[in-house]
């Protein structure tokens, strides 16, 4: 089970994680793009956990809608709204609970990765995020529906946004500033993705 408490120590961590790979995220950006992510993302980790260290409450949708908002205001970058769309979706669907179960957690990379489909109107091969946020989200659900560990679940999950992240590497980016730089950029990863998997790998 997971309550807002838990969800506060969510959002801390994954504002230590931004912090410390704020340098990397920077150069894997400056690959491809203008540089920014390190910067953008630091800023946004340490909005979302002043926005959920000041919760209101124990319901929890309401509160990650709060976090969401504090997200894109201090990050209105492209990944900064990306990011606050796919809370929003998660809050959307967790509106009125005080608790999740692991069956709940199984499922929120994917609710989160339809939220950045839904916003950004970008869908897997398309050298972004999602290429290594989808991988990692079907592998929580099924190793949570094949063992009923969460942790386990998790960890495969980690796994699974690591080898999607450098998959992007020789891809053509379709969408975003990468794709202006067509084939100089295809061999880079994508920063994106870099991302997911920096924080799948983190948070366990």
């Amino acid at each position: 089970m997971a309550k807002i408490t838990e969800v506060k120590a969510f959002f801390a961590k994954i504002a230590a994680i931004l912090r410390d790979n704020a340098d990397e995220l920077a150069r894997l950006d400056g690959l491809s793009g203008d540089g920014d992510l390190g910067a953008s993302m630091a800023a946004a980790g340490q909005a979302m956990e002043a926005a959920a260290d000041m919760a209101a409450g124990d319901e929890i949708g309401g509160n990650l809608l709060k976090i969401a908002m504090a997200c894109n205001k201090a990050a209105p970058s492209t990944m900064g709204t990306l990011i606050s769309g796919g809370i929003m979706q998660i809050a959307k669907a967790t509106k009125g609970k005080t608790e999740l179960t692991e069956e709940d957690l199984a499922g929120l990379p994917m609710l989160f990765a339809e939220g950045i489909m839904a916003r950004g109107k970008a869908q897997r091969g398309d050298k972004t995020i999602l290429d290594a946020l989808i991988p990692m989200a079907e592998a929580v659900k099924e190793k949570f529906a094949e063992t009923g560990d969460i942790g386990a679940a998790y960890a495969a999950g980690a796994v699974a946004a690591e080898a999607g992240a450098e998959a992007t590497k020789g891809m053509l980016a379709k969408i975003g500033r990468a794709k202006w730089i067509g084939e100089r950029a295809q061999d880079n990863m994508d920063a994106g993705a870099a991302l997911c998997a920096i924080i799948a790998k983190n948070i366990l």
